[in-house]
């Protein structure tokens, strides 16, 4: 084969000869003639670098297809269902409870409670209206269950379940007039069941509003009524719910008629923390002035990347809440001692907002009832938050913010600084970039075994404790983080972004009674139980030839954690023709059983997982006392870090 090489850029004009005495042109025959022209010791040196990767070629490709024999060879077990009941058409929630006896099913027509041990129908509640869309469940004493339901019309309701028997208690945006009922997008009921909040919307508006339930009062009232009535009753009248606040989101700062720093600090003195922007005597000429210079400094971006219709008209913004309990060395308002997993605190943040703000859920007595309340803590972050999850004990708090940023917050020892009204808030526990490219969507933080968290008397955990948790991301990636305060992450790819949209995973769960294990469920319908660690499948869960996974956008299951279970709404497959001549269809309820699969041995922990002691302090002196014996236990660690890190800056100065 002949190599042609022609000196010069200019192109010749065309030419009825093949050749022109005139070009200066050169023809090879032997493609390394050029190679052979070198010195000797670089012709040795080609040879043996040359020798040396095709020896290592050869070695990748041979490693290369002993695994893929490996992985062929391998054969992943399959799990079938063990269990299966016929469910009502078009159930588009299910929820456990916490003791684990029972299952809530919110479906078409109304509510049906199942009990797990028999996988039978205990009892239902029925309206031929109503079509239930989500559930929130918290476990009371004796078997008592509270439930918060939403249906597809926005109205939400309140349930109390007692063991055979299901008491519908009251709607809590009713009205006569339909065109002025407040639509509920989201209604959640605190684990303990004291608290509830309700995200609202009305004539493009939105706020959250924040109740207290009596649940004593109402113990006490559903005994007294199933004493004095042999048929309970469907529907009763119980306690009133009390109306604690109603949060609406922060106003956009606008121009001031303040003069003075000195108005500023007296116009904050009414309790408005500092930080949010609220109080400031910047005039509305000047923000004109900042748009301005903004648009001349950024003329060529906006010209080169106009903002679409969406982006200049965006939507209504939304809620995302947490209930938090009693956390580090700050005591309680007016002394009060917190008491099994009572939350004390509402944690919530609005989206496109890169605030998380706190409400105090307990007040003390000479306060007064604010209807419109400021938040009590302001924690700010570098940029607009996105997702957000809390850990099992509401220790740490996790955001995923834009930019692929995961900041984890820790409420325990308090680092005070000056964004709260009683001037300050935390520090970051934790800052962790996440590769690619493509926008957060989903945290999900894995419990920790008791063998990682340690229980003393007085600690409620080590001083800094390593956290875990799965992040997802809008392009279907998803990766295992796992860090700790002050030093270095990992970050591992759980699953790579899929190249086939079928490939796509709807829901990434970790098990929280399976170590290192996580649920998977595909859009192409697909579930499977998959090793973090690894990035591997351990077992394939399988569905019925008849059925598939519905809805495979956001598939009805749920975890039993206390009974190891899991639970899955499969639907028949039916044809064009069935599907015209039946106005519904049949969808049944699969139990898998993980107590009884052998492979899962390796990977089973104790539940619950942390068998937590919630320290009481009675007083400053005792937090004190603990947070000097924490500073005291993380010298070392601490001073290690310091090492590490002045190393890092004398690096980067004599760079």
């Amino acid at each position: 084969m002949a190599v042609y090489f022609r000196k010069g850029l200019e192109i010749p004009e065309p030419s009825d000869y093949s050749s022109s005495e005139d070009d200066d042109m050169t023809y090879f025959t032997d493609l390394y003639e050029h190679e052979h022209n070198l010195p000797e010791s670089v012709r040795v040196i080609n040879k043996i670098l040359n020798s040396l990767v095709d020896r290592a070629w050869e070695d990748i490709s041979k490693q290369d297809k002993i695994r893929e024999e490996a992985e062929a060879t391998k054969k992943v077990p399959v799990l079938s269902p063990c269990k299966e009941y016929t469910i009502p058409c078009r159930t588009n929630a299910i929820v456990c409870s916490d003791d684990g006896l029972y299952l809530f099913l919110g479906h078409a027509h109304g509510l049906s409670v199942i009990s797990t041990s028999t996988l039978t129908c205990v009892t239902t509640w029925k309206d031929e209206r109503v079509e239930l869309t989500s559930i929130s469940c918290a476990s009371l004493e004796n078997c008592t269950h509270l439930l918060c339901t939403v249906d597809d019309m926005g109205i939400a309701r309140l349930f109390v379940h007692r063991t055979e028997n299901i008491y519908f208690i009251k709607v809590l945006n009713e009205t006569d007039d339909i065109n002025q009922r407040h639509i509920c997008t989201k209604f959640e009921v605190s684990k303990s069941g004291d608290f509830g909040a309700a995200v609202m919307t009305s004539s493009g508006s939105v706020w959250l509003d924040v109740y207290r339930f009596p649940q004593e009062l109402w113990l006490k009232e559903l005994e007294i009524k199933q004493a004095t009535h042999t048929h309970a009753p469907t529907e009763v009248k119980l306690s009133p719910i009390v109306l604690l606040m109603k949060i609406k989101p922060p106003e956009i700062p606008a121009g001031t008629s303040l003069k003075s720093p000195f108005d500023v600090l007296q116009k904050t003195g009414d309790g408005t923390i500092i930080g949010s922007g609220q109080n400031h005597m910047i005039s509305s000429f000047q923000w004109e002035n900042q748009e301005v210079a903004f648009r001349k400094m950024f003329a060529k971006y906006l010209s080169t990347h106009p903002m679409t219709p969406s982006q200049q008209k965006p939507k209504g913004p939304s809620c995302t809440f947490h209930f938090l309990l009693h956390e580090g060395l700050c005591p309680l308002p007016g002394g009060t001692k917190p008491t099994r997993d009572f939350p004390i605190v509402l944690c919530l943040w609005w989206s496109g907002s890169n605030n998380l703000l706190q409400y105090l859920l307990v007040k003390t007595t000479k306060e007064k009832t604010d209807v419109e309340p400021r938040p009590d803590i302001l924690w700010p972050n570098s940029q607009e938050i996105l997702c957000s999850a809390v850990s099992a004990c509401t220790r740490f708090i996790v955001l995923g913010l834009v930019s692929q940023l995961v900041t984890v917050w820790d409420r325990r020892f308090e680092m005070y600084l000056f964004f709260t009204s009683s001037g300050g808030a935390v520090c970051p526990y934790a800052n962790i970039v996440i590769p690619g490219d493509s926008a957060l969507c989903r945290l999900k933080l894995i419990l920790q075994s008791p063998e990682q968290l340690q229980v003393t008397p007085l600690h409620q955990g080590p001083f800094l404790p390593k956290l875990q948790f799965l992040v997802t991301c809008r392009s279907g990636a998803c990766y295992s983080v796992t860090t700790r305060h002050g030093g270095h992450s990992q970050i591992a790819a759980f699953i790579e972004r899929p190249a086939d949209p079928g490939s796509f995973a709807t829901v990434v769960e970790p098990m929280p009674f399976l170590k290192s294990l996580a649920l998977l469920m595909q859009r192409n319908g697909q579930v499977s139980v998959w090793e973090m660690d690894d990035a591997a499948p351990v077992f394939i869960i399988n569905l019925p030839q008849t059925h598939v996974l519905g809805p495979v956008w956001k598939p009805v299951h749920v975890l039993d954690p206390v009974q190891q279970n899991l639970y899955i709404r499969g639907d028949r497959k039916t044809s064009l023709e069935e599907v015209m001549d039946k106005e519904e269809g049949d969808s049944t309820l699969f139990l898998y059983s993980f107590a009884q699969c052998s492979v899962l041995d390796l990977y089973r922990i104790p539940w619950p997982a942390t068998i937590e002691t919630r320290a009481t302090l009675s007083g400053l002196e005792e937090a004190c006392n603990l947070y000097i014996q924490e500073r005291f236990d993380s010298l070392e660690e601490r001073n290690r870090n310091f090492a590490i890190h002045w190393k890092r800056l004398q690096k980067r100065v004599f760079e």
